[in-house]
């Protein structure tokens, strides 16, 4: 004979409260909120995703005359997604702290990958009518890095030069070398930085006194995720500015060399 009905409603009052008292004594066991480290992730997720949504939209370019046209409706649902993931990492509000950094280390010519990204942020630059000029200096040798990690970085450089600048200026990003790395510089004609600006240089979450020329946002943390990023990839950054003369950050990323990295590809 099964149970009375109110007393197995009793029992599961009795069992869902104890199960409550357990969560909310896990829940007092946890870090306390912290709102930096979200984010700090929240900007770094935002860079990962602008570089996934650069490359959907190269390939939506190369591939527009693709006669499939089921292709078409799938890149087009992988850039509505990332459109919705930018979103939402936009709105983060809890989050744990983010974990280590899994990178893809490959060979990477530093060049032809500096100049497609100046390619995609020309686009941009151009609705504030600046032109961004892209140079080669001698024959660079490949550089040992993650893409994406690096693309995030060159992402964030691009982005402060064309946000910081006034229209009809120009970008000038000159790729170089010297003995073990391959350099990209990125000139802007900005405010330039003062010295205080210049002593709290990639810091999380302090915002510099140079305003957007155009209206976008800044949070603080594109640059302290600039270098956290550089340096986990045996990089470096830095920044020469003088005030109201504009600014040049220039990332260091070393060069690949066969004797210590063939046995690591793939």
């Amino acid at each position: 004979m099964g149970k009375d009905p109110k007393a197995q409603s009793i029992s599961s009052i009795l069992k869902a409260k104890v199960e409550l008292e357990e969560a909310l004594l896990q829940i007092e066991q946890l870090p306390a909120f912290d709102t930096d480290t979200i984010s700090f992730a929240a900007h770094a997720l935002n860079n990962y995703l602008t570089v996934s949504f650069v490359t959907v939209d190269l390939i939506r370019t190369t591939l527009k005359d693709h006669p499939d046209p089921q292709i078409h409706t799938w890149l087009e649902a992988l850039q509505h997604v990332s459109n919705l993931m930018t979103h939402t990492v936009s709105q983060l509000v809890n989050t744990s702290a983010p974990g280590k950094f899994q990178f893809k280390f490959e060979k990477v010519n530093l060049p032809v990958f500096v100049q497609r990204g100046c390619n995609y942020y020309q686009r941009i630059a151009e609705r504030k009518q600046i032109r961004i000029a892209f140079k080669k200096e001698g024959e660079v040798p490949p550089v040992w890095a993650d893409r994406v990690a690096a693309g995030a970085v060159l992402d964030n450089l691009l982005s402060n030069a064309v946000k910081y600048s006034k229209p009809g200026k120009e970008i000038q990003v000159t790729v170089s070398e010297e003995p073990v790395y391959g350099i990209c510089h990125v000139q802007d004609e900005g405010p330039g930085l003062s010295l205080d600006d210049q002593a709290r240089l990639f810091q999380k979450g302090v915002c510099l006194s140079a305003v957007p020329t155009g209206g976008e946002t800044s949070t603080g943390y594109g640059l302290a995720v600039a270098k956290g990023l550089i340096d986990e990839l045996g990089g470096k950054i830095s920044c020469q500015s003088e005030f109201g003369r504009g600014s040049c950050f220039s990332i260091y990323l070393p060069f690949y060399r066969e004797e210590l990295h063939r046995s690591k590809q793939g």
